[in-house]
């Protein structure tokens, strides 16, 4: 159990305080079970009035001290200590307004799993890369024989830890290792920092849900901010938000991957290899030709070998992993063929930097490309909203003009990216408007030759579920 941010400054243990839990779901309620046995008193906040009756009739607090209240009565509750917020808890919500004019202290489901976990903790950032990152050495340590679970071992959309990992760190023991990604959402109200913290990289991302790109960059370092000494910290040094702003953030050790090869002691790219660099020489892990996963993974595999490397996992052990890993869904993902069109899913890149990284692994002249959205969210925040992501939204269609033959566009997100589009005006493809999501994609089938690739690459705010679940259909409906 690691030292919080939340004992130093209630200055008394978790056992004697009353803390809130803001919202009603899944997560919120196995929070609410595990802080019953620990804190002194736990109440339950939710917006709607009868949403805490129905849950309560349901809950089996095993004895617990819980009760449920509005999310309206807050500022009637006098003797509260600390809010523990959901990932949609926005920064600029009023409740964190009332809770810091109350010097009440913040925290959350995966700052719960790191000050608990008895054994030690990875926790895995970035604006891209986190999942397959946490997937990989998770993957990779448990070939190694260590007693490892990770959040991806539970789900991966919404990412990040979750009421199964919660659950779950109740039974470790101190020599296990759990592995977290951790979203800016998380980490904006940790006050616990993991053993290892892994930085992959940072471009603007979230700016409407944190008010600027320094504030989305302050939540992000949060995981390094907390930290002690024999702590480590692990950075891509080719990033330079990350080499620039993530280094001395912390008191821990801190090491680099350089996927261009740019330092003289860590994980690189060297001559072909993925190679650890050091005094000792080059140690050379596995071919970048045997990997089989897009290659836009592979900065994320050097960061999760310069982790095992420091843990002493066996080089086999690393290798075999790196070598057999094909992906994670919805990353780039080959789903099969309809009419001899290959789809593509990459509705993860629900931003432009990281559908940029998706469409930048194919030829030029090769695609046609699925792209739009929503520009708001489901949870009111809006997407491509600040300089910094319009500016990247940019970068996109310039790479969209090259790699695509024909583009379907949809929702009022496609309308924003057919405006850039024009504004860059050259070398314009065919553009086909569709209704929505489903018929952009039937009418991107018919419009491909038999041979063509289809990416399904979204920029703007889509139900993950959904589109998976449609692409899914789609593909085996022509098996």
């Amino acid at each position: 159990m690691r030292i919080s941010n939340l004992d130093r400054e209630s200055g008394a243990s978790i056992e004697h305080l009353h803390v809130l839990i803001d919202g009603v779901n899944e997560d919120a309620v196995a929070l609410a079970r595990y802080l019953s046995h620990r804190a002194r008193r736990v109440t339950v906040l939710d917006i709607e009035n009868d949403e805490p009756g129905r849950v309560r009739d349901a809950w089996c607090a095993d004895g617990g001290n819980v009760d449920f209240r509005s999310r309206t009565e807050i500022a009637e509750i006098e003797d509260a200590r600390a809010l523990f917020v959901s990932l949609s808890t926005s920064p600029r919500d009023l409740i964190i307004d009332h809770a810091r004019s109350k010097s009440l202290i913040l925290s959350n489901l995966a700052d719960t799993i790191l000050r608990d976990t008895l054994g030690r903790t990875v926790g895995v950032t970035g604006s891209a890369g986190k999942t397959t990152t946490t997937y990989l050495l998770t993957a990779i340590l448990r070939n190694a024989g260590m007693d490892v679970i990770g959040s991806t071992d539970y789900r991966l959309t919404p990412s990040g830890p979750g009421k199964a990992m919660l659950e779950a760190v109740a039974s470790r023991n101190d020599m296990s290792w759990s592995v977290l990604e951790l979203t800016s959402h998380h980490l904006n109200y940790v006050t616990t920092g993991p053993s290892i913290g892994i930085v992959t990289n940072l471009f603007p991302d979230h700016q409407d849900w944190h008010g600027s790109f320094e504030a989305y960059r302050g939540a992000k370092q949060n995981l390094l901010r907390f930290q002690e000494c024999g702590d480590l910290a692990v950075l891509n040094f080719d990033d330079p938000e990350v080499r620039g702003h993530f280094r001395g953030v912390g008191q821990a050790r801190e090491i680099y991957f350089s996927p261009l090869d740019n330092i003289t002691n860590g994980v690189v790219v060297a001559d072909g290899y993925i190679t650890h660099r050091s005094r000792a020489g080059y140690d050379r892990i596995c071919g970048i030709s045997e990997l089989r996963m897009p290659s836009h993974h592979i900065p994320n595999a050097l960061a999760a070998a310069a982790v095992a490397i420091e843990l002493g996992v066996n080089r086999n052990a690393m290798r075999d992993e790196l070598v057999s890993f094909r992906g994670l869904p919805q990353r780039c993902q080959f789903l099969g063929a309809v009419d001899g069109v290959e789809i593509y899913d990459d509705t993860i890149g629900m931003n432009p930097r990281k559908a940029l990284k998706g469409l930048e692994t194919f030829p030029d002249h090769s695609l046609i490309v699925v792209s739009g959205g929503a520009v708001q969210s489901v949870g009111g925040e809006r997407r491509v909203s600040s300089a910094l992501e319009k500016a990247d939204l940019r970068l996109f269609c310039e790479a969209l003009l090259r790699k695509a033959n024909g583009i379907v566009l949809f929702d009022d997100g496609g309308d924003v990216i057919e405006r850039t589009l024009v504004e860059i005006g050259k070398g314009m493809p065919s553009v086909i408007h569709a209704e929505n999501f489903e018929a952009a994609v039937l009418e991107a089938a018919r419009a491909a030759r038999p041979d063509a690739r289809l990416l399904i690459s979204p920029v703007f705010y889509n139900p993950p579920g959904d589109m998976r679940c449609f692409l899914e259909r789609l593909v085996g409906k022509s098996d």
